[in-house]
């Protein structure tokens, strides 16, 4: 009986999240863009359950369009998102690599969230994190930086002391494919790692903080790719399982972090950046069951903000106040292996407070 309760209440937390999800999120249909040509013409029933074949055919046609996830100039990372026309929730990712040097140039200025439309084909290898050759690409519908805020500027490709080290402690930045799927981050940089032995990383999730033995992979050189050495005893080690956290009531301070509305957000989103063991965590300050309290914590948390705008810089995927630190009291939430930030639950505004 007690087992049941616990897993309706598992349930019903799964339930809320979605709910709060489908309401930050905007159902991202692509627009029809008509050239003077046949490329770039959105197809919907081609992106219906994202089957590979009916991508591909897109691809070798009349282009595939997605959005970039992810692009780093500087270490030659770039990743496109493709979501099912009316399921914001279904998505694919693809690597993009390319040749010639005209579309290595237009890949060279993309920005997180740029609609695309990509013309190409899907290559063989040996991940099965899939990679498309990038024949030709147009960028549809730029994204904007928020006003008054530069670029955000990564580091130099792959830290040069991983070249020298053979292990390294850093974050989940993605898991799939049970396991066989793994990018983590190392300070700013976000690195693929090969995996063959799947018993090391099943049971990952994102935003756990892991140490990982590895040994540099000759190809490709970029972006550089990682493997786990598996001749060691341990090639990875949990330190700290963000699915401990789940459902524990914690006071937690840090900064004030700000996700801007974009195509993946409805409205701003506020979060806090906790520090565990010298790594950062984003918690995003979320109410599920009731909505006016929910407006109230933005409200709230938008005062601040606002109220200290000047000393506010680009993160890599956020905006963050490194003057502003903030507590919040409440339940850590974490519902999924590939969530991409855990979230403290409030049951309304009091619950945070600025200190500085």
């Amino acid at each position: 009986m007690i087992l049941l309760s616990s897993n309706l209440l598992m349930a019903k937390k799964y339930l809320y999240s979605l709910l709060i999800c489908l309401t930050l999120t905007i159902a991202i249909v692509p627009k029809v863009f008509s050239t003077t040509n046949s490329t770039c013409n959105y197809h919907p029933e081609a992106y219906e359950g994202l089957q590979l074949a009916q991508l591909s055919q897109e691809l070798e046609t009349t282009g595939l369009i997605g959005r970039i996830h992810g692009a780093a100039a500087e270490s030659a990372m770039y990743v496109m998102s493709v979501r099912e026309p009316n399921n914001f929730f279904s998505h694919r990712e693809f690597s993009l690599l390319a040749n010639e040097q005209n579309t290595i140039d237009t890949l060279n200025q993309l920005n997180r969230h740029d609609r695309v439309c990509i013309q190409g084909n899907i290559i063989e290898n040996p991940s099965p994190q899939k990679h498309i050759a990038v024949s030709s690409i147009q960028i549809v519908e730029p994204w904007m930086q928020p006003e008054g805020f530069a670029p955000y500027e990564r580091q130099a490709g792959i830290p040069a002391e991983l070249k020298e080290q053979t292990s390294f402690i850093g974050k989940v930045h993605a898991i799939g494919a049970e396991g066989k799927i793994l990018v983590v981050e190392y300070r700013d940089s976000v690195i693929p790692i090969y995996v063959k032995a799947t018993e090391y990383t099943e049971g990952l999730y994102r935003g756990d903080i892991v140490k990982l033995a590895y040994q540099i992979q000759q190809r490709p050189q970029q972006p550089t790719h990682l493997q786990l050495d598996t001749t060691v005893e341990k090639p990875l080690a949990v330190l700290d399982a963000i699915a401990s956290w789940h459902d524990r009531e914690n006071t937690l301070t840090g900064n004030l972090v700000k996700f801007p509305r974009s195509p993946q957000l409805k409205f701003d989103v506020y979060a806090m950046e906790v520090d565990t063991m010298g790594i950062k965590r984003y918690f995003t300050l979320i109410n599920f069951e009731n909505m006016e309290e929910f407006q109230n914590i933005r409200l709230k948390l938008a005062k601040i903000w606002d109220e200290n705008a000047a000393n506010a810089v680009s993160g890599r995927n956020m905006l963050i106040n490194p003057q502003v630190t903030i507590q919040a009291q409440g339940i850590t939430n974490i519902v999924s292996t590939e969530q991409a930030n855990p979230q403290i639950l409030l049951d309304n505004a009091e619950q945070v407070q600025q200190l500085s």
